[in-house]
């Protein structure tokens, strides 16, 4: 059970929705988790976009699964398969045919350019953004030019 599910999570995040051959939803069951797993998405043009993994994931239904000890890899989704931006989160809840990622708790977002931690968190990959809430410190690591101007 635990790999058939892992197996249609990669499917629906890759194809938005698993489907069976005779173009019904596939029958099994929700609540089980899947222990330490890893499900890559990837762009029309077949480069990895995200690399989402967790020590566990619960398949809430065909579109929602919550995630203990979320990793959260972002790619520029280009040949150089660069990292874009790293999410850390001891909990979080991942909508799989929205491409979105929220979580209550903490996050950790690592850049190039800067690193946030924060609570009460929202990131939308389709739109590139990233909302913090709650206790938030951004620490940047590139030089900001004429930032007081």
């Amino acid at each position: 059970m635990r790999f058939t599910l892992w197996i249609l999570l990669g499917i629906g995040f890759v194809a938005g929705a698993a489907r069976s051959a005779d173009n019904q939803a596939p029958a099994f069951g929700t609540g089980a988790p899947v222990i330490n797993f890893r499900v890559t998405t990837f762009t029309r043009e077949g480069f990895r976009s995200w690399l989402l993994s967790g020590s566990e994931g619960v398949y809430v239904n065909p579109n929602r699964l919550d995630v203990t000890n979320l990793n959260l890899t972002v790619f520029v989704g280009d040949a150089s398969n660069r990292v874009d931006s790293i999410f850390l989160s001891p909990s979080a809840t991942a909508f799989i045919n929205a491409r979105q990622v929220r979580g209550s708790g903490s996050l950790r977002l690592i850049t190039d350019d800067f690193e946030a931690t924060g609570e009460d968190w929202f990131y939308d990959h389709a739109a590139k953004k990233v909302s913090i809430r709650k206790n938030v410190r951004v620490v940047f690591h590139a030089q900001l030019q004429s930032i007081l101007r």
